[in-house]
């Protein structure tokens, strides 16, 4: 009767995993690499963006992905700021992602 159990939850543990981080695309990496380096500008304040979306207008310029994408600082507070965050982040095989221009746009 347990192996039934054990074999369901190792299922539903596989299936929600997520996949892990080297399935990630170039985009993906580059959109999370722009968000961390969004989140350490912003500091303690809350925020949102679409990363789904930062990672969709990700573009090839040379050897650097540009990307921009709506951002809320401080959403529904006294103090919120609507801004365009532009990123521009190089990704290479093998080395840690490298975030080579971030902008944050009123």
């Amino acid at each position: 009767m347990k192996f039934p159990i054990l074999m369901m939850t190792a299922i539903c543990l596989s299936a929600c995993s997520g996949g892990g981080g080297a399935s990630n695309s170039p985009k993906e990496r580059a959109a999370a690499a722009c968000e961390a380096e969004a989140k350490v500008r912003i500091g303690e304040k809350t925020y949102q963006l679409d990363a789904a979306a930062l990672a969709q207008s990700a573009k090839l310029e040379d050897d650097v992905w540009a990307m921009q994408v709506p951002i809320v600082i401080e959403p529904g507070l006294r103090d919120e700021a609507k801004q365009t965050l532009e990123c521009k982040v190089r990704v290479l095989e093998g080395k840690p992602d490298e975030v080579t221009y971030i902008n944050f746009i009123f």
